[in-house]
């Protein structure tokens, strides 16, 4: 009989990690999630490590907007490439 569900990760997270924000706080995470389109989760895991830096600083200043387009333009044209080595090529 076949397998069903979701192939696993390599990279499983099987440890939970839990903590008490106030009402506000979670708003704030909550605001930020959906405008980075992103759960929670994620963006905790993200801000907490630095893969994206202070997202609420960006947001604050105006630059979120720009990073997301940025984002997604890597993604689309340079994701699995070595971005510096296709520039050198270019030229």
């Amino acid at each position: 009989m076949a397998t069903v569900g979701r192939p696993k990760k390599e990279d499983k997270r099987d440890i939970e990690i839990r903590f008490r924000v106030s009402k506000e706080e979670n708003e704030r995470i909550e605001e930020l999630a959906k405008k980075m389109n992103m759960n929670k989760s994620r963006l905790i895991r993200n801000v907490l490590l630095g893969d994206l830096g202070n997202m609420e600083m960006l947001n604050n200043i105006g630059l979120l907007p720009i990073v997301q387009n940025t984002m997604a333009f890597y993604e689309k044209n340079f994701k699995g490439q070595d971005y510096w080595e296709k520039i050198k090529h270019e030229k």
